[in-house]
């Protein structure tokens, strides 16, 4: 909850959701994640053998 950017509020400045959106509206609002001691170890096997990744940046993987 809120560990993201909220990409409306990001790229055109408002959010029509507003107190009620899912995302952050700014670096206050923003939580950090707690992550695995092993996040971002291994290589992403979709991404090296196709070049793209469905998950993107919440990919566990390296890309």
């Amino acid at each position: 909850y809120k560990t993201e950017m909220c990409r409306n509020w990001a790229e055109m400045g408002h959010c029509r959701y507003g107190k009620k959106c899912r995302f952050a509206h700014g670096d206050r609002e923003r939580r950090t994640v707690q992550r695995h001691a092993r996040y971002k170890t291994e290589i992403c096997r979709t991404y090296h053998m196709t070049g793209t990744c469905l998950y993107g940046v919440r990919c566990t993987f390296i890309h």
